[in-house]
């Protein structure tokens, strides 16, 4: 006996060769497309950033640090405080002086928020954030000038150049303390993002660096922008198709439904 002899047997073919045809797409855009998105990101897939090659560290010698120290000390008391502006427009370095001339620096229109800083710790800085062979990240406190002024956190960068002068390439007020709240504590607690930190800061666990605990600390923290990550568009493909299938099964049932019906109407009709 043949298997398509059976009507039943036809209507159930039927219906499984219109799952197999949408459940087998279906099912292969679920598993190629189920790992294209980053697990820190559902907009989109993982960018490998290995096209950054990050500079080696380097040492910060007792040299570099008397160097560094007196670029820092005559800038802040030279720009910063705007006591010598035709003095410090070679201590600026390429990023501090983009978009900028000269005339522009000497009339006082500097990239840098003024701060009247007294001579007291000038050139000295509470943390190293790195230090590479050609550039170092610090973090300044700097002292006002008068006693009833606040204190200023600050985040530099210090280049040198191919004529070996050191000079500041990045500056950045990133908190004002109130008097007498100069702790190294709080001064610690006022760094913001930057590149990896090589120096290990007190009350760290051993081996691990301020920079990776910003790296942890970034990573465990909620997301503060506001935005909702968003599932690729790829995916609403499963439900609808889901949908489609149940359509097409209900479609197939009243098809074969109605054609028993005109047969069986057909029949009656037939003279006896």
């Amino acid at each position: 006996m043949s298997v398509l002899s059976s009507r039943r047997r036809r209507r159930r073919l039927t219906i499984a060769a219109v799952f197999v045809v949408v459940a087998i797409p279906l099912g292969y855009l679920a598993v190629h497309y189920s790992n294209s998105a980053s697990p820190r990101d559902a907009n989109g897939p993982y960018v490998s950033d290995a096209f950054y090659n990050q500079p080696k560290h380097a040492p910060f010698t007792a040299e570099k640090r008397r160097a560094v120290s007196a670029v820092l000390a005559k800038f802040i008391s030279g720009a910063v405080s705007k006591h010598d502006l035709a003095g410090t427009w070679d201590l600026a370095g390429p990023d501090l002086r983009q978009g900028m001339t000269r005339d522009d620096w000497l009339k006082g229109q500097l990239p840098i928020v003024p701060f009247a800083a007294s001579e007291r710790g000038q050139g000295k800085w509470s943390l190293v954030n790195y230090s590479y062979a050609n550039k170092v990240g610090l973090e300044l406190l700097m002292f006002p000038e008068h006693r009833a002024g606040q204190l200023a956190t600050v985040e530099t960068d210090v280049v040198r150049g191919k004529d070996g002068h050191w000079r500041v390439n990045y500056w950045l007020i990133t908190k004002l303390h109130g008097p007498g709240s100069a702790a190294a504590a709080d001064s610690a607690s006022a760094m913001s993002e930057g590149p990896p930190n090589v120096h290990k800061l007190p009350g760290k666990k051993k081996g691990q660096t301020a920079g990776s605990q910003r790296e942890a600390a970034a990573e465990a923290a909620p997301d503060r922008t506001g935005q909702v990550a968003q599932l690729d568009a790829k995916w609403l493909l499963v439900p609808l198709g889901i949908v489609a299938l149940a359509l097409l099964a209900l479609l197939g049932l009243g098809i074969n439904a109605w054609r028993r019906n005109r047969r069986s109407a057909a029949a009656w009709a037939r003279p006896r």
